[in-house]
């Protein structure tokens, strides 16, 4: 039987293509509205604000690998404003889709070192890593500013972002933190994980894979996609060949 090298495989074939850039778009989109539609069906009423708190870790986990996989298939000019806009509002000045983008492409160029533009939260131990996950969001807009001059968008971008986040907390008065708390601490617990625990290894930074028993693969795909998990386990198969869809990064990790 011949030997199976790597080195001979067509990674093209497995790569994400158009249709899976408009679903991951979708995915994004249907998560903004199922957010705040919880969040103003809250305010109506309509249901418990508790709920959020059960909801918002799937909706944030799933948003967030959508934007992942987004990232390796549309440039910013490439998605419908509002995906540009990345109006997940978490704090009062955000970046776009544009300027993580750029940091996603750092992060793979210069992965687990001390040019990784997610290097601070690899560093030091795991509660400081989960301090730095959860303030993610203000860290990366602080580092970018001070890295670059703001340009047209950066600055258009974050005054749309800013009143998004003014008018969110104005309608939402003191109601505003059953939406904001569960949806910070599930998206600083999802960065953590996604960034901390794939890239350390105790003392040692790098990419490794993680290994489920198959009880957790069951829970973790009916609550995050089998993609997300698919793309959690084989971690640093992503990294080896960015652009390969989730579903087959298990035949790339071979």
């Amino acid at each position: 039987m011949p030997e199976n090298n790597s080195a001979t495989r067509d990674y093209a074939a497995w790569f994400n293509g158009d249709q899976d850039a408009r679903r991951y778009t979708l995915i994004t989109l249907v998560c903004y509205a199922l957010l705040y539609g919880q969040f103003a069906l809250g305010l109506a009423g309509a249901i418990p604000f508790w709920t959020l708190c059960l909801t918002a870790p799937v909706l944030v986990v799933r948003w967030m690998f959508a934007q992942h996989e987004l990232f390796h298939l549309r440039t910013a000019r490439e998605v419908d404003p509002l995906t540009r806009l990345l109006p997940l509002m978490l704090t009062p000045l955000s970046l776009g889709y544009q300027e993580y983008l750029n940091i996603h492409y750092g992060h793979h160029r210069h992965m687990a070192t001390q040019a990784d533009p997610e290097y601070f939260q690899l560093r030091g131990g795991k509660v400081s890593g989960f301090i730095n996950a959860l303030t993610a969001p203000e860290q990366a807009f602080v580092r970018r500013v001070l890295r670059n001059p703001i340009d047209a968008e950066l600055l258009i971008g974050t005054l749309l972002r800013l009143a998004l986040f003014t008018s969110l907390v104005w309608i939402g008065g003191a109601s505003f933190w059953w939406y904001w708390l569960p949806v910070r601490l599930a998206y600083g617990l999802a960065y953590f994980s996604f960034f901390y625990c794939l890239h350390r290894c105790g003392e040692e930074y790098g990419v490794y894979p993680i290994k489920l028993s198959p009880g957790k693969q069951t829970v973790f795909g009916l609550l995050f996609g089998k993609d997300a998990l698919l793309g959690t386990c084989h971690h640093d198969a992503h990294h080896r060949q960015p652009r390969v869809s989730a579903y087959r990064l298990p035949e790339a990790a071979l």
